[in-house]
């Protein structure tokens, strides 16, 4: 039994089979659907057979009105969705004022769980999600983006960044003469036909895409993990560590970071910790 409430209702970011059964049962019974773009959402609505529902836009720029008609809304028995345009309301899309009126004002508000671009792209990383930071869409002027860029350099988490197929390579390529050495995952297209995971460094970032336009095309959400660093403090780049797994499967670990040491610039200590404990985990 549906109750008379907001409910934050996730929509696909992709592939519309994504969608819940709970979210299209909430979306069919809605007395009203609050959505971020009504022509976009109208196509979607459509698709699942909800077509008569009464709409409204709610974004950015009138939030604080859309709160007072939703509050209404719901004060009269009706049961109100709030829908961005792809993925959970909220999550760097419109949504959070009106939650936070109608909390205020102690209207109920429910949320389900559903697609989010962020999650899904943590999901296929391989970087650590026992800790991360989500940051939204980085800053388009010039300075404020090398600023947060440089932020990064003292972040010891996984980071999460949304950001568009125009602005892409302008980023990647500061991330590449800023923070070089970090891991950088770009997640392109989820969950549609011409998805793609690209795992590398960030230093190797830009040349990547610009070889192949086609890896500039779509939505993006970059994820930066952390340098490999040893107990010691020194950073062993990917490349290293990836030496290491295979040199070591093949030849005694104290002759294989006797040998890496000088190639490296790394001290013969500081390799002979992380291959340990590669050799733990094996």
């Amino acid at each position: 039994m549906l109750e008379n409430a907001l409910y934050i209702v996730p929509t696909p970011i992709g592939n519309l089979s994504d969608i819940t059964y709970r979210a299209v049962e909430v979306l069919k019974a809605a007395t009203l659907i609050a959505a971020e773009d009504t022509r976009h959402s109208r196509i979607f609505l459509d698709s699942i057979g909800v077509k008569n529902t009464r709409m409204v836009s709610c974004h950015d720029h009138n939030e604080a009105e859309r709160a007072d008609l939703i509050a209404g809304e719901v004060a009269k028995g009706g049961l109100v969705a709030l829908i961005s345009d792809a993925g959970t309301p909220l999550i760097s899309d419109p949504g959070f004022r009106v939650v936070r009126e109608l909390a205020a004002c102690n209207v109920k508000v429910i949320a389900l769980p559903g697609p989010c671009a962020a999650i899904t792209a943590l999901s296929v990383a391989g970087l650590p999600t026992d800790r991360f930071t989500f940051r939204g869409f980085l800053p388009v002027k010039e300075q404020e983006l090398r600023a947060a860029i440089a932020d990064l350099q003292n972040i010891e988490c996984t980071t999460v960044f949304y950001e568009s197929p125009r602005r892409v390579l302008t980023t990647v390529k500061m991330m590449g003469e800023l923070i070089p050495e970090h891991p950088l995952v770009l997640c392109r297209e989820l969950t549609k036909t011409f998805e793609s995971v690209y795992r590398l460094k960030a230093a190797e970032a830009a040349a990547f895409l610009e070889a192949d336009a086609n890896r500039l095309k779509g939505e993006f959400v970059l994820i930066v993990g952390v340098p490999e660093k040893t107990a010691s403090g020194e950073t062993l780049s990917p490349e290293v560590v990836r030496a290491l797994e295979e040199l070591i499967a093949l030849a005694p670990v104290k002759a294989v970071c006797r040998a890496l040491a000088p190639l490296t610039g790394l001290r013969v200590n500081a390799l002979y910790e992380k291959a340990m404990e590669l050799k733990e985990r094996a």
